[in-house]
Order: C-alpha cells, then sequence, then structure tokens
C-alpha cells in the first residue's frame, strides 16, 4: 500500500515456524511503501490459545537510483578575494541534467542553519499511508462477538533538521547566483567565477535536476578565502560632524614571506586624516598586527567612506567601509507665504542656515489656503517613534496625496512602497482576538489604535491595497464584539471611542446598527460623538439619522491621543458626508489657518487634518495651478488641475530667490519652505512641567565623568524623569542618543539584566540610542538605566535627553550635551 491505493496483493500459505515470503520491488513503489500484513488462524481452529488473527504494518523506503542524480564540482581548495576562479560540473554517472549554481558566504548562510537545497527529499519526500484498512476482527470472530468497524490510518513523515549553526563572520556577505545551465549526457562544463572584495568562508552550491526522468540532486562545498595578505578595520556605526575618531587596522600575514606592510588609508570629502594617512608594519613571522589613524568629521553629513590599502611587495589587500555621517539634531523649518492674486507674479527670497549640506527647500503651490502639507507630512514620515497610532498617521494621509496633489512618478511610486511598509506593520500589531496592541509586545489591545488603525486599512482597501491576511475579519469580530459590551463611563469620555468604533464598522461594510441606536439614545454623549456617530449613520446608508444628530454644541474631547483641531478635522470629515457645503467650507478655512501656522500638532492631529483637508479638497473640486516659476537659472511650468503642486527648489549656501507667476485667474496660495540642521552643540535647552536629569555610574553605583573615560570601560547612563505637575501625563517618550564611540551592552538577555532593570510600557534599543515609553502620575518621578561601553578611541558629542509627552507638547524637557573623549 502507498499514499493512494494498493499496490500489490498477495496471499501465501503459513508454514511451521518462519514462513519467507518474496516480493519483487519495483518503481511503482518509491519513494515508500506500506507492507501491512494479515495472518488469519484457519477459522475451524478456535479451541486453543493462539489469536484468531493478528495483523501489523511497516514502512519501507523504496529508492529508485533513475532518480537520484549526482553533480560533482571541481574547484581550488583555498580562495582569494577579488580574483577569479574555474568550476568544473560534472555528473558521476554522465547523466544530462540542468543546474544552478550558488556561492554564498558561510556566516549568511548559518544565521539560518541554512541547508543546500536537494528537490530529490521533497520530490520523494515519505507518503504517509493513504489506505484505510478495515479490521476483519468481525469476519472471524463467528459467534463471540458483534460487528466491530474500525478504521486505522498509519503513517507519518519526517523531519529534517538543519545543520549545527557557527558563528557568523562579520564581513560585507558574498551572494553570487549563475544559472540555469544544461549539461549534456557525458559531459562536464567549466564556469568562471570571480570573487568581490571579501574574506572569510564560502559555501559553493550547485542544485541540479532532469525534467525528463524526474531525478533530483546537489552537492556542496565549503572553502576559505584568504590571502597571504590581509586587513581589517574597525568603524563606529555612525559618526556626527565635528567629531574626531581613531580607526583600528588589523593586519594579518598569512605567509611568511610577508615582511614589511605598508598601509594607506583613504577617505572621501566628509572625512578628513589627522596626520600621517601611511604607516609601516613590519613581520618576521606570520602573526597579526594593529595600526591606528585618527580621522576627523566635516561639517557634512551623508555616507562616509573609509579605504584601507595594505601592500607588500606583490601583495595587496584591501579594505572598504562606509559609515552614516549624521546630525543628532532635528530638522529646522522655516517658511514664506505670499499670495499670488490672478495674473500676477512675485519674488521670494530666503538664505540658508545650519550645517552646509543640510539645506532644502520646497515649493508648495495650491489654489486653496495653505495646508503646509511638505511640513506636515515630512514631521509625519520622519517621527521616530512607532507606536500603533503614529505608524497608522504616518500612512494615513499619503493614501489621498496622489488625489489632490500633483505628484512625479518618483514621488507616487515613494508614497505606494510608504503605506505598503505601514499596511504589513500594523498586521503585526494585531492580536489573536481581532483588536491591535499600541506597542508590539502588549497583551490587551487598545481601543482607539484599533478602529483608528481600522479606518486607514479599510480606506487602503479601497484604493487597491492588499490586507495583512485574515485582519480584516479578525478585526470586524473585534470590533462588533467591543461594540455589543460597551457601557458608557462619562468620567472617561468613552463615549468618542464607541461612536468612532461604530464608523469604522459601518466603512468596512459591516454596520452594526442596534449599537449605533443604542448610543444615540445614551444621555450626556459628547458632540464629537453624535458628529462621528453621524458619519456611521450616512455611511449605513440612513442620511436622515445623520442629519438629525448635527448639533451645534461647543464640548470638545482631547482623549485618544487628540486635540480640539484632531476633533475639528472629524467634524469636517461629517459635514462633507452631509453635503453640508457651506459649514464644511468655513470649518476647512479654520483647519488651513491651524495647519499653516507654526503651532505645534500631534501626529494624529497632524495626519487626521492632512486626511479631512484631502476629503474636502476632493468633494470642493480644484480650481487647477498654471505657474511659471523660475530658480537657480531655470523656468520650469506647473500646469494641472489638482489643488496642489510641490517642487523641489535649487539651493546653494548662502542668499537663494525663486520668481513665480500666475498664469490663471483664480488666487493661488505660494508656500516656500526652508530647512536645514542645526550645528552640533547648539540644541535648546526645555524644562516645561518635566525635569530630565542624568548621571553616569560604574557597576558598583559610584558616579563616574565620563567626559574623558577609558576604552573597554563599561558603565550605567542612569535618566531620571520628574513630572513637575500636579496631574497625571499619559504617552511619554523619552529618548537619550549616544556618542558615537559609546555602545549599548543589552542586557535585556543576559545574566545582567539586574544592573538596567527597566520597568516601561515599552522599550526601544536601537544601535545608536535607547528609547522609553511610560507614563508618569502627578509628581512622580522615574529611573531608567541603560548599560553603555566606552568601545572606540576618539573624541565625540553626547547629545542631551529629550524627553515629551507625544500627544501634550506641554510636557518637555531637552538637556544640554557635552564632549566625551575615549582614550587608552
Amino acid at each position: 500500500e502507498n499514499g493512494s491505493r494498493v499496490v500489490q496483493t498477495v496471499w501465501t500459505q503459513t508454514t511451521k515456524g518462519e514462513t519467507k515470503v518474496d516480493i519483487p520491488i519495483t518503481s511503482a513503489m518509491a519513494p515508500n511503501v506500506y507492507f501491512n500484513i494479515t495472518l488469519l488462524q484457519p477459522h475451524a481452529s478456535t479451541k486453543n490459545d493462539s489469536p484468531i488473527r493478528m495483523y501489523g504494518i511497516i514502512p519501507i523506503e523504496v529508492i529508485d537510483k533513475n532518480t537520484i542524480l549526482q553533480p560533482q564540482i571541481a574547484m581550488p581548495d583555498v580562495l582569494k578575494p577579488e580574483q577569479k576562479f574555474n568550476l568544473k560540473v560534472s555528473e558521476k554517472s554522465g547523466k544530462a541534467m540542468t543546474y544552478t549554481i550558488a556561492v554564498v558566504d558561510e556566516g549568511l548562510l548559518d544565521l539560518t542553519r541554512f541547508k543546500t537545497p536537494n528537490a530529490w527529499d521533497s520530490f520523494y519526500v515519505r507518503e504517509a499511508l493513504g489506505v484505510k484498512t478495515w479490521d476483519v476482527y468481525d469476519n472471524i470472530i463467528g459467534a463471540y462477538g458483534g460487528k466491530i468497524n474500525q478504521i486505522f490510518s498509519i503513517g507519518g513523515d519526517e523531519d529534517l533538521g538543519g545543520g549545527k549553526a557557527k558563528k557568523a563572520n562579520r564581513f560585507k556577505p558574498v551572494v553570487v547566483y549563475l544559472g540555469p545551465f544544461v549539461l549534456p549526457k557525458g559531459q562536464t562544463k567549466t564556469h568562471q567565477i570571480q570573487l568581490p572584495k571579501y574574506i572569510g568562508s564560502v559555501r559553493t552550491m550547485v542544485v541540479a535536476g532532469d525534467s525528463n526522468t524526474s531525478a533530483y540532486g546537489s552537492v556542496e562545498k565549503a572553502t576559505p578565502v584568504r590571502s597571504p595578505l590581509m586587513v581589517l578595520a574597525s568603524l563606529p556605526r555612525k559618526i556626527s560632524p565635528s567629531e574626531k575618531v581613531t580607526i583600528p587596522v588589523t593586519v594579518f600575514a598569512m605567509e611568511s614571506k610577508v615582511k614589511n606592510v605598508t598601509v594607506q588609508i583613504k577617505t572621501n570629502n566628509g572625512l578628513r586624516v589627522i596626520g600621517a594617512s601611511t604607516q609601516t608594519v613590519n613581520f618576521t613571522q606570520p602573526d597579526e598586527k594593529m595600526a591606528y589613524f585618527d580621522l576627523a568629521v566635516g561639517s557634512a553629513t551623508g555616507i562616509g567612506k573609509v579605504q584601507i590599502i595594505a601592500t607588500s611587495g606583490s601583495e595587496k589587500s584591501t579594505y572598504d567601509v562606509e559609515i552614516d555621517l549624521t546630525n543628532p539634531n532635528p530638522v529646522t523649518n522655516l517658511f514664506k507665504d505670499v499670495i499670488l492674486e490672478p495674473n500676477s507674479s512675485k519674488t521670494i527670497s530666503w538664505e540658508t542656515f545650519g550645517v552646509s549640506g543640510s539645506n532644502k527647500a520646497k515649493l508648495e503651490v495650491s489654489s486653496m489656503p495653505t495646508i503646509d502639507i511638505n511640513r506636515r507630512l515630512q514631521y509625519l514620515i520622519s517621527y521616530p517613534h512607532g507606536c500603533v497610532e503614529q505608524t497608522t498617521s504616518a500612512g494615513f494621509p499619503q493614501l489621498f496625496l496622489n488625489d489632490v496633489a500633483d505628484l512625479s512618478a518618483s514621488q507616487q511610486n515613494s508614497i505606494q512602497k510608504n503605506v505598503t511598509a505601514g499596511i504589513n506593520r500594523l498586521g503585526s500589531f494585531q492580536l489573536a482576538n481581532g483588536g491591535l496592541v499600541y506597542w508590539p509586545g502588549n497583551q490587551n489591545a487598545d481601543d482607539w489604535g484599533t478602529s483608528y488603525a481600522g479606518h486607514f486599512l479599510m480606506e487602503a482597501e479601497k484604493k487597491g491595497y492588499v490586507l495583512p491576511i485574515n485582519f480584516k475579519s479578525k478585526w470586524i469580530s473585534y470590533q462588533r464584539k467591543e461594540a455589543k459590551n460597551w457601557r458608557f463611563v462619562p468620567q472617561y469620555g468613552n463615549d468618542l471611542a464607541q461612536a468612532y468604533r461604530l464608523y469604522t464598522l459601518a466603512l468596512a461594510g459591516s454596520p452594526d446598527l442596534s449599537s449605533m441606536n443604542r448610543l444615540r439614545e445614551t444621555t450626556g454623549i459628547s458632540n464629537e460623538s453624535k458628529l462621528r456617530l453621524a458619519s456611521a449613520y450616512v455611511l449605513a446608508g440612513q442620511k436622515q439619522a445623520g442629519m438629525t444628530l448635527l448639533s451645534k454644541s461647543k464640548i470638545y474631547q482631547y482623549y485618544y491621543y487628540g486635540s480640539s483641531d484632531r476633533n475639528r478635522a472629524m467634524a469636517l470629515e461629517t459635514l462633507i458626508l452631509l453635503g453640508q457645503k457651506q459649514k464644511a467650507f468655513a470649518m476647512a478655512n479654520k483647519l488651513a489657518k491651524q495647519m499653516s501656522g507654526n503651532q505645534w500638532m500631534s501626529t494624529q492631529t497632524t495626519a487626521y487634518c492632512l486626511y479631512a483637508m484631502s476629503k474636502f479638497a476632493l468633494s470642493n473640486g480644484s480650481k487647477g495651478i498654471d505657474v511659471q516659476y523660475s530658480n537657480g537659472g531655470k523656468s520650469q511650468a506647473v500646469k494641472t488641475s489638482k489643488s496642489i503642486a510641490n517642487r523641489d527648489l535649487v539651493v546653494k549656501t548662502g542668499n537663494n530667490g525663486v520668481t513665480i507667476k500666475n498664469n490663471k485667474d483664480n488666487t493661488i496660495y505660494v508656500r516656500l519652505l526652508n530647512s536645514g540642521i542645526l550645528p552640533v552643540g547648539e540644541e535648546q535647552v526645555v524644562q516645561s512641567n518635566m525635569d530630565a536629569n542624568i548621571v553616569f555610574k560604574n557597576r558598583k553605583g559610584e558616579v563616574i565623568n565620563v567626559a574623558r573615560i577609558n576604552q573597554g570601560t563599561e558603565f550605567i547612563a542612569e535618566v531620571t524623569i520628574r513630572n513637575q505637575k500636579n496631574e497625571r501625563v499619559e504617552n511619554v517618550a523619552l529618548t537619550q542618543i549616544l556618542p558615537s564611540g559609546f555602545e549599548i551592552v543589552n542586557t535585556r538577555f543576559t545574566d545582567y539584566g539586574d544592573a538596567t532593570n527597566n520597568v516601561a510600557d515599552y522599550i526601544d534599543i536601537r544601535d545608536d540610542r535607547a528609547n522609553f515609553y511610560f507614563s508618569l502620575k502627578s509628581n512622580e518621578t522615574k529611573t531608567f538605566r541603560v548599560l553603555l561601553n566606552a568601545s572606540y578611541l576618539g573624541t565625540y558629542y553626547l547629545p542631551g535627553l529629550q524627553c515629551e509627552a507625544m500627544y501634550d507638547n506641554t510636557f518637555l524637557a531637552r538637556t544640554k550635551g557635552f564632549w566625551v573623549e575615549v582614550i587608552k
């Protein structure tokens, strides 16, 4: 028997003692069969102690040699970087085959314990028994028993584990993939392959198959990659302008012929060598030695490139590394506004500021009052924190940007990638019950976050984006359950959360009318809740019910990460749905004024305002834009039927200008956004309702001075945050950015976790910073600790602390940074 049928049936008469049965093995039995044996005692012989029947089943593997390919490879036992080598491929028995070649870094493969694939193992995997065998006991038990019908289904499969994990090399991985190639019967093919700049070990894999005979096979070989002379440098993951770093360079002499080695360092414009750029290292025998080079970082940001070149006679080795040159200060924005009357022109002048190379300028042209779309959208995209609300807010307004703004193909492609990434990330926030948590790893769903993310995803689905598998059905199930279980608690203002939940269900095409009616009849709900519920009724096809809920009440709710502007944006959306054009126009003007101003807005307020204004622009229709602007010696036209157009301007250091002419008979609103990054060390100290302080201690708890610290020292950064106000503050974010020469020692997975035992809603540790998210009670103080290591020699800037309530900018603390030096 096999996985689908009975292959062969044999009856035989048993003999005394052992009975042997010869069964020919055929190709039909591959990859395995099950021998199902039933032994029956003659029916008349029942008066003895022997069983009246016995049965057993055993799997037998059947390997058809014609289905096995045995590819062979011939190549050098040691490879050299940046050199070509010959790889010969053949089949042991001379069979024809089609094959592919892969040469991959062993360290990369070991990360997942990757096994060289062999298709034979998949196509000829053991089959589970598919034949159901009925026991014959009821036929031979005679008068002693009744009918017994049992089904036995026996079988299984095998789990093949990967090989033992090895240490991964800290080099740029090699991945070379070639093919497919066809190898005729009885032949050998030679391939010439060149390795990149690499030192370590690679695995060469050949995977072969032949569709005519359904034969498969593979072969592998691990080969070290080295040369008589090798060089390796170690750098921080990032460095900042005006810092100095000492680069340790390790020179390896692998053979005795390597004696005198000249080591040279080369850099690009972002980095400058201090002192000699060439050193000599002498060897008397195979060994490894160190050389050190000092680098200074300029004021520019971007990608710094370092090349180390080691030469000894005819031997040469190079090591290239890229490093991020980043300014820890945030982008500072300045703007200028002008209004162009029909057929008029104006010139806007501006001057660059901050670090050279950090300056950018954008031109926003709009047929409606400006909403500062460039600055507001950039704020959302670059926001450093990533809870469910902020992830949603980053993607939400981008859904409708192409509907209202004139975008290039590259901008549209970028938006599509951003939205898709946001959708995929939100899928990771969903719990098994369908709700979404505020932070990854939380156990309980966040009411507002679940509705807000669902709102975004339902709109995204309507735009043609694909949602994570089963996300929508689980989310709807959760929302409906929570809507049924909801009870009004006035002191918590949870009516808006219920109204929003019901709105999102209606948007998803699954309105809960009974819960909507129950909320409508609830006494004491806010104006915002009524407006949101009115929108739900419109989406559910009951516009008249929505009209009756329209109220002039001025009660505003700021719960759920919002503000009065967020609530106005929600109201604008409702007015658009209800067809209240005059009221919608007045609300849109008020929102545009707020958005174009210099006032702070939270991520949700910003996102919802952009979303609602996009809806307004679509519903109100656009008068179009036809302007001509001159900048950087070039004149360009902007002609579009959409409401907004954005263009990047040419910027040179110093004074700049752009002249813009309105060619249409409608008023055009123009905003020029001038951005730059201030130099390191010029951050402003702010203490608003919060006090932030940092001290450094050794492992014994003694306060130390890190302005000058020995390389390799482990110490603790202890940050204390105090709420100075007599009220609770939620969703506080603390960010400690580290100097380039320090590294975080992540103790959460070690035995040293007690030294930095932190309690927070969420902790996010990155290469160069630690983020803590928490809440503070009235006048409460919290302390957070991070274990650090002074890893790289040099002089670095330690930025100040940044602590803020993410939805209330009256709670803010920023401290001044200072310079530190890591010494030997």
